[in-house]
């Protein structure tokens, strides 16, 4: 039963305990000058660099040669955040939004964009080092000790699917002692969470963890559409269950579960209309400017799919296993992993309730509408997938050089999405090696090598090279990628590096039946970036900062078209249409300014443009009348060039800035507050650059008090109500001539919203 609070009320509280600390400092300050042994001199405190693993071993975040953002628990609890979309806001060089609901999720990092469903996913999920394949946005935080991401291609680490970067969710490792929390979330909007977990080491041998979690949304928005479903809700049911196992002091083995079940209403969309498009009105209209927020939600109805048919449904599992065992000269490691996925999704894919569309028959004598009961889709999809790698390190010459040998198979099934799409499984193998050779003190280099190889098994294939013409084509895709790594250290804070490194994402097939054959193939891309980075601290190490810039040149572009020829809604599909030159500059770091304040910041601007495509929906604009039969030849290059333009969803500046206020009271008291802001600057919604969301600034604020064992917050986020939207995307008006006409589903954001937190631990 989902429980609503008065807005009035609510806020009344939250904002009493919005002022508590500042009410209370003055007395915390006057409580420890009046303490007989308190130090008269403020001793800053060095800052704590967390260990991560981003290489497959232990390396300070300092230290480390990358460029890596991490979030620890500590983070995670201060900040609030609940999922990975809370992760993307707070971290610079990553953006990551919902596209159709928690089923398409769009990590870019470093402006490396794509369509889900289109093309390979280009930034990867893991879970203790273990890939995680789907969306990972219902994934809970309760568990997890530290958030890592890592920045720029990752392909001769991590291998597939890192094109631009990863990012390994590690969870957290089980007490000597009986531990648990409980965590109960309360905000507006049937905003209602709770948490509870355990752990505990049973014996010198055994040791285990578990948590469950469920939470609930009602949505923050109003179907206009009569009769029409509700929209925006979501609700989760999630359980953890780690088992630790350590035989001999040579040899830990782990086992992770983790189970997630979502059940959430249809994606809020407002329909931006062809009636608003103010350019190129004499050839192809279109909307020139930022997307109206101002758009009415009218979706579903007509009778066409049942109301509780509308969303998302969906079940998915994951399973790890992990073993290390120590030998005198060296290290093997086994990881295994296993995903399982199930699903169906209810769309109106008029994405304005519209029960009639435009009916081709209209050109054999027909009637102009017929029924827009094809636009209605329900679609279930299914997915199985397994991977298993070995990995022996060791290290020689005086420990000088650290090197590694290891081989990588994966293997996945997945079923049709959609009655006209074909099955596919995949089967990736590869062979890895690095090494890092210290040549002095403080000089080091270092090298990796991955040569994998995929195949494609699917009908869209087979069916292919039937076809003369295309007999020849494999369905084979092998690639070698390689990272070189120099490092010195200009002193013990300081550490400078140079960086190489290429990323490869894997060919495949469009799997739509209605596609021509000259559309089915989908190439290779290519990635090369050269990074420079520096890591210093400073000021008795009560300040870190991280800065570096890099370059990226991304070839055999894979992007989204869609295919008009056919009755019903457009087909979209891949093709390998551009090249873009990507260039950027990162600085990220922490500041403890004193015993009661801390910062943490970072910047970050990254120059994404096209250096090669030519798009004959651009020439259209230009074209007599629109006309296609126009842009072909010299004036598809010269109107149809996009070279200059940005990808879409790529924001140019980000920055994030959090405040972090404490005071102890007492020794069973201390109060705190946190100040968030984080700034996005416009998103392209397409390739042409004319619709964009606006630059989003997003302002949250936390206060509360930690008693012993029992921490309270009250929150408000999104405290200036900023409304730009999440996500924007090129459209047909359904209801326009042969779909002739540009409309813009768009997808609205959460507004301001208050809460209140509990968490017990013991």
């Amino acid at each position: 039963m989902n429980m609503h609070y008065s807005r009035s009320k609510l806020a009344q509280m939250i904002k009493l305990a919005l002022i508590a600390p500042f009410v209370a400092a003055p007395l915390g300050a006057f409580a420890q000058e009046a303490a007989p042994d308190t130090e008269t001199e403020f001793n800053k405190e060095a800052i704590e660099l967390i260990e991560v693993t981003s290489r497959y071993r232990n390396e300070t975040l300092n230290k480390i040669p990358i460029s890596v953002t991490t979030f620890s628990a500590d983070d995670i609890e201060k900040g609030g955040l609940q999922n990975i979309n809370d992760i993307a806001i707070s971290a610079v060089g990553m953006s990551m939004e919902k596209t159709f609901g928690r089923q398409s999720d769009i990590p870019v990092i470093r402006g490396v964009s794509w369509i889900p469903g289109f093309g390979s996913q280009k930034a990867s999920y893991f879970i203790d080092g273990v890939f995680f394949g789907g969306s990972i946005q219902s994934l809970p935080l309760d568990l997890i000790e530290r958030v890592e991401i890592v920045k720029g291609p990752q392909s001769a680490q991590y291998g597939r699917r890192t094109f631009s970067g990863a990012i390994n969710f590690i969870t957290r490792k089980p007490d000597d002692e009986l531990s648990g929390y409980v965590n109960l979330t309360l905000g507006q909007n049937g905003n209602q969470k709770l948490a509870a977990g355990v752990s505990s080491k049973l014996n010198d041998m055994f040791a285990f963890r578990a948590s469950l979690s469920a939470d609930t949304y009602d949505g923050d928005w109003e179907n206009t559409k009569e009769g029409g479903p509700d929209v925006g809700g979501e609700k989760t049911k999630s359980g953890m269950l780690g088992l630790y196992f350590t035989p001999s002091k040579n040899t830990d083995i782990s086992v992770n579960y983790i189970y997630n079940e979502n059940d959430d209403e249809t994606q809020p969309f407002g329909f931006q209309g062809a009636e608003n498009n103010n350019c190129f009105l004499d050839t192809r209209p279109y909307y020139c400017g930022e997307a109206l927020t101002n758009q009415p939600i009218s979706l579903g109805g007509g009778g066409f799919l049942p109301n509780d048919a509308y969303g998302l449904r969906n079940t998915s599992e994951h399973i790890s296993f992990k073993l290390n065992h120590h030998f005198d000269f060296g290290t093997v490691s086994l990881i295994s992993g296993w995903n399982s996925y199930d699903g169906e999704t209810g769309l109106d894919q008029t994405y304005n309730g519209d029960e009639q569309s435009f009916s081709f028959g209209f050109f054999s004598g027909g009637p102009y509408f017929t029924s827009a009961d094809s636009w209605y889709t329900l679609d279930s999809s299914g997915s199985d997938e397994y991977s298993h790698e070995i990995r022996f390190s060791s290290s020689a010459f005086d420990d000088r050089l650290y090197w590694s040998v290891g081989a990588y198979i994966w293997h996945s099934e997945a079923d049709p999405s959609a009655v006209d799409n074909f099955a596919e499984e995949l089967d990736n193998t590869a062979f890895m090696a690095m090494g890092t050779y210290e040549f002095t003190d403080d000089f080091r280099l270092s090298a990796e090598i991955r040569r994998s190889s995929d195949e494609v098994t699917t009908e869209a294939y087979d069916t292919l090279i039937q076809n003369e013409q295309f007999a020849h084509v494999s369905n084979e895709f092998d690639s070698t990628t390689t990272r070189f790594i120099g490092e010195y250290d200009l002193n013990d804070d300081t550490l400078v590096y140079l960086t190489r490194s290429e990323g490869n994402s894997p060919g495949g097939f469009n799997t739509s039946t209605l596609l021509p054959d000259n559309l089915v193939v989908i190439d290779e891309e290519d990635m090369v970036m050269y990074e420079l980075g520096v890591k210093s601290t400073m000021f008795d190490g009560s300040f870190y900062v991280s800065a570096a810039a890099y370059t990226m040149d991304w070839t055999k572009q894979q992007l989204t078209d869609s295919f008009d020829d056919v009755e019903g809604p457009p087909v979209s599909y891949t093709s390998n249409a551009g090249s873009t030159e990507i260039k950027g500059i990162e600085i990220q770091g922490k500041w403890i300014i004193n015993e009661h304040f801390n910062l943490d910041f970072g910047l970050s601007r990254t120059d994404a443009q096209f250096e090669e495509l030519f798009d004959s929906n651009q020439c259209r604009f230009f074209a007599p009348g629109g006309a296609s039969s126009f842009c072909v030849g010299d004036n598809l290059r010269e109107f149809g060039n996009l070279k200059g333009n940005t990808p879409p969803q790529v924001p140019k500046n980000e920055a994030t800035l959090a405040l972090n206020y404490s005071t102890q009271i007492n020794d069973g008291m201390e109060l705190f507050s946190r100040l968030d802001f984080a700034y996005d600057s416009t998103r392209y919604a397409h390739v042409h650059n004319l619709i964009e969301t606006g630059s989003r600034k997003l302002l949250h604020l936390k206060t509360g008090v930690q008693l012993e064992n029992v921490r309270i917050t009250a929150w408000v986020n999104n405290v200036t109500d900023d409304d730009t939207p999440t996500y924007v995307f090129r459209y047909v008006d359904v209801q326009s001539f042969a779909y002739g006409s540009r409309a813009f589903p768009v997808a609205p954001s959460r507004g301001r919203e208050f809460g209140i937190t509990a968490s017990y631990k013991f």
